[in-house]
């Protein structure tokens, strides 16, 4: 398990974030987290699903950046490709974790041992004066707002839980050889249950401005068809021929 600790300029005014840390650990995922706050701009690039947390059973919104697992499609000759990029890789590889001097507040944590931080080269976290740089106080301003935002997050999925909103799906991706791939615990909006919900549950949708994130979630689903063609634009050995998005068959165990 990864120790964090206090990032403070008495211990860590020497170090530095290697530039494009951040891409070398996205390149490898296929999935990367969002908060509701961000779905309308990450929409510009990635289909948006709900996805279950299993230490804790609640909801996480991710973003789908590829069709198999251990890539991204959006990281090409260490560029960033995407039209919008996730705070979780802004805030990368920092942490918030509770105040070793006051269990109510936050401070930012590091995993010291982390190969995203280097003596050498890179992001400059402190100046001479031992002050927060430029990047650092950006990169602090962020993790404070995430607190907000995570739990928007919860609420926002919540509320989508209890009025019934959740469908379970399966996405099959399938290749001109014949052979399919099954992106499995996927969850969107059941457009036919929103639009039979009663005015007053509209309502609240709209009051808590939850309406614009989930018209943008499920509209999301059609940027499939540019993972689709980055893919194909990537590796012409594998070419995929079609997605199709199918109710998930083991919705017991998915829901």
């Amino acid at each position: 398990m990864t120790e964090l600790v206090e990032l403070t300029p008495s211990k860590h005014a020497a170090l530095r974030v290697v530039y494009n840390s951040a891409l070398e650990l996205a390149k490898k995922q296929h999935t990367i987290n969002v908060r509701v706050t961000e779905v309308g701009q990450a929409v510009s690039s990635f289909p948006i699903f709900m996805t279950r947390v299993e230490s804790s059973g609640g909801w996480v919104l991710s973003a789908i950046m590829a069709l198999e697992t251990g890539i991204n499609l959006f990281v090409e000759d260490g560029e960033w490709q995407a039209t919008y990029r996730p705070t979780a890789m802004q805030t990368y590889p920092f942490q918030l974790i509770k105040s070793p001097r006051d269990e109510k507040n936050y401070t930012i944590g590091i995993d010291e041992q982390s190969t995203a931080f280097s003596e050498e080269d890179g992001e400059a976290l402190f100046d001479e004066e031992n002050k927060a740089s430029l990047y650092l106080s950006r990169v602090s301003a962020l993790l404070e707002a995430n607190i907000k935002n995570d739990i928007q997050t919860y609420e926002f999925t919540q509320k989508i839980e209890d009025l019934g909103l959740v469908k379970a799906i399966d996405v099959l991706v399938e290749y001109d050889n014949g052979a399919t791939n099954t992106l499995k615990g996927l969850h969107t909006l059941d457009e036919e249950k929103l639009k039979s919900l009663s005015s007053e549950h509209f309502v609240e949708l709209r009051n808590k401005g939850y309406l614009a994130p989930m018209y943008a979630m499920l509209t999301s689903v059609f940027q499939l068809n540019l993972l689709l063609r980055k893919h194909n634009e990537l590796d012409s050995s594998s070419k995929v021929k079609q997605i199709r998005m199918d109710p998930a068959k083991d919705y017991a165990n998915l829901s």
